[in-house]
C-alpha cells in the first residue's frame, strides 16, 4: 500500500495536496490506514524539500477537516442515518452498542479515545453529532488526539526518507518496526490522558462528597 501511494504521488503535483485529500476521505470512512497516508505525506514531503512541521500542519487540518464532515452528518442526518437499513450493514446494532457504552462510561472524554479506534472512529464522530454534542467541544478533543498521532507519523515519514531514500526494501523493513514503536507511544500518550482525566474526575467526585 505505502509503495502503491509513493508511486501515485510523488513527483507530482499531489505530492502535497493528495496526502491531505486522502485524509479528508479517511475522514469519511475511507478504508485506508490513516497512519500510512501520514507517513507517506513525510516521506514526500523529505522527498520535496518542504519541512515536516508545516507538511504536519496541513495534514492536521485536512484531518480534522475529514472528521469534521462526518461528526456534521451527523448532526444533520443522525437518526435518519441510523435508522436506515443499509446503515445496520456498515454499522450494525452491535457497534452501535458499543458506541453508547464508550460514550455513557466516558462521555465526551470517548471522543479522544474513538480517534484511536479506527473500526469505530466514524460511527463515533456521527454518533456524537446525532447526540448534539457541542462543535467545539468535539473539536477539542479531536484536535487534542490528532495532536499526538499527526506530528508523530509525519515525521516518522519524513525520518524514514532521510535514512533510506529510495531504498524501499530497507524503508519498508523500517518501517515495520518503526511502527509498532510509534504506535505504542502514541497509545501511551493517550492512556496518561485518559488516567490524568479519569483521577481528577474521581478527585473531583471525592471533594463533592466530603463537602
Amino acid at each position: 500500500m505505502l509503495e502503491n501511494l509513493l508511486s501515485l504521488l510523488q513527483h507530482s503535483s499531489l505530492s502535497l495536496w493528495g496526502p491531505f485529500l486522502l485524509l479528508l476521505l479517511c475522514g469519511l470512512g475511507l478504508p485506508l490506514p490513516e497512519d500510512i497516508v501520514l507517513v507517506v505525506a513525510g516521506m514526500l514531503a523529505m522527498d520535496d524539500g518542504r519541512s515536516w512541521i508545516t507538511t504536519s500542519a496541513l495534514m492536521y487540518l485536512g484531518v480534522l477537516l475529514g472528521d469534521s464532515c462526518i461528526f456534521l452528518l451527523g448532526r444533520h442526518y443522525g437518526q435518519r442515518l441510523l435508522a436506515w437499513e443499509f446503515t445496520h450493514h456498515l454499522f450494525p446494532p452491535r457497534k452501535q452498542a458499543k458506541v453508547s457504552r464508550l460514550f455513557e462510561r466516558h462521555g465526551t472524554v470517548g471522543l479522544f479515545i474513538a480517534r484511536f479506534l479506527p473500526g469505530l472512529r466514524a460511527p463515533i464522530f456521527s454518533t456524537a453529532g446525532a447526540m448534539k454534542v457541542s462543535y467545539l467541544k468535539f473539536l477539542l478533543m479531536d484536535g487534542a488526539a490528532a495532536l499526538v498521532s499527526v506530528p508523530v507519523f509525519v515525521w516518522l515519514g519524513h525520518w524514514l526518507w532521510a535514512t533510506f531514500n529510495d531504498d524501499l526494501k530497507h524503508l519498508n523493513s523500517a518501517l515495520s518496526v518503526t511502527h509498532r514503536y510509534t504506535l505504542l507511544f502514541s497509545l501511551c500518550l493517550v492512556l496518561g490522558v485518559v488516567l490524568y482525566w479519569w483521577f481528577r474526575r474521581r478527585a473531583k467526585k471525592r471533594g463533592a462528597q466530603e463537602e
